[in-house]
């Protein structure tokens, strides 16, 4: 993380507290269902395991695993389904469909599809942490989300990363990019102009 240019966006404090809402907001449209939780592997996993621990017990947990990135930052193949939930957790079920993010939509689009069509569920509610429509590129949109961005940043941690890395970051963070889009690294004479303080102050934050 300390190589990449970047910045804080949402503290871990605020992330729970964003959270908090998105329980709240959930729970009259679960009502007294039988629901399935299942994130989308595995960038929901950390979401997931907050939020399902702030809404009512006796939810049952599957997963389901779509892959489209790859070590790319956008989109590079189509989304198709490789790790499927128990058909007995979502046939005739009402599902709550994790992410981290919701930006293109194709993933969202592709799972809830499945879901519905080929799985049998009787309901899909999506909720997401992140929901960021000015990437939208399929219509579809989140029952439910902790917080939206209006901008188009490249955003780590709490599940979200760069290549698999800093998804276990407690916080959310900006990576700032080059025309390419593609993360900007820290060389090494920017890296040493640093003050001892910034530097204390960064490390404060990653420890969290």
């Amino acid at each position: 993380m300390i190589r990449y240019r970047h910045r804080i966006v949402l503290r871990a404090q605020e992330l729970s507290e964003a959270l908090d809402g998105l329980a709240d907001r959930l729970k009259p449209l679960i009502g007294n269902d039988e629901v399935t939780a299942i994130p989308v592997l595995g960038g929901a996993m950390f979401f997931a395991a907050d939020l399902v621990r702030r809404l009512p017990s006796g939810l049952v947990m599957d997963f389901i695993r779509i892959q489209t990135y790859g070590d790319a930052t956008s989109p590079q193949q189509e989304a198709k389904p490789d790790w499927v939930p128990n058909p007995e957790n979502v046939k005739g079920k009402h599902v709550l469909l994790m992410d981290d993010i919701l930006d293109t939509g194709r993933t969202m689009t592709a799972a809830r599809k499945f879901l519905l069509e080929e799985m049998g569920a009787a309901k899909v509610t999506i909720a997401v942490l992140i929901d960021k429509p000015v990437r939208r590129a399929v219509p579809i949109n989140a029952d439910a989300f902790a917080v939206q961005f209006d901008d188009d940043q490249f955003l780590v941690g709490f599940g979200l990363d760069y290549r698999g890395r800093f998804r276990n970051l407690p916080f959310l963070a900006a990576l700032e990019t080059d025309i390419d889009g593609l993360p900007m690294s820290v060389d090494v004479a920017e890296e040493s102009a640093v003050s001892e303080e910034s530097k204390a102050s960064e490390a404060s934050e990653l420890a969290q």
